[in-house]
């Protein structure tokens, strides 16, 4: 289960409960000896974004690296994410905590930012607004002020692009019911994500 510092037991966790706060009878670690059963998957560094990609059903988050590293993860059950024990980035000083980016038993980002873009809220693209970018992945970008579009084929990005760049931090990000795209930008408010 845990390798080395990072186990379930020490590193951030993604939980998964009902509705009603009870725990999921199918949770990975139900009925494991000093595990939380509300624990889905673990080994995150600092999750800030988690959006359910509307064509696999599937959670994806984002998460703050440490300096270079910011990831996307799509979770898993059970899985490891590698905290403190792998990772792409280094400490904000400079030096480094580790020297592998890869371990066996430990799961790979599906996508890393070195430079690290500080990312907050995202959400798939769902909707017939915005033509060929349905499908497409949205990340906010704290550091660089800028709505990062992630182009995906088969759940892999191939291609960024910088929406709404230099307006401010972009705090979070939602798919509104009439399928615009609403973005919070720090010290602005709400906007609204329209394509010409």
């Amino acid at each position: 289960m845990g390798e080395g510092r990072c186990s379930y037991r020490v590193c951030i966790k993604i939980y998964r409960i009902n509705e009603d706060g009870s725990i999921p009878e199918d949770n990975p670690f139900v009925g494991k000896d000093g595990a939380k059963t509300a624990i889905y998957s673990y080994g995150h560094r600092n999750p800030q974004g988690l959006a359910k990609n509307p064509t696999t059903g599937k959670i994806w988050d984002n998460e703050h690296g440490p300096r270079g590293g910011d990831e996307v993860n799509v979770i898993k059950a059970g899985a490891n994410y590698g905290w403190p024990v792998i990772s792409y980035g280094v400490n904000y000083s400079g030096s480094k905590f580790t020297e592998i980016t890869e371990k066996e038993g430990m799961e790979q980002p599906l996508h890393y930012w070195d430079p690290s873009i500080a990312p907050s809220g995202m959400v798939f693209i769902n909707s017939d607004k915005y033509g060929n970018w349905n499908g497409n992945l949205l990340v906010g970008s704290l550091k660089f002020q800028y709505l990062d579009m992630c182009t995906l084929k088969d759940n892999i990005v191939i291609k960024e692009e910088r929406l709404l760049d230099g307006l401010g931090r972009v705090r979070c990000v939602e798919q509104g019911p009439d399928g615009y795209i609403y973005v919070g930008i720090e010290n602005l408010g709400i906007v609204k994500l329209i394509r010409k």
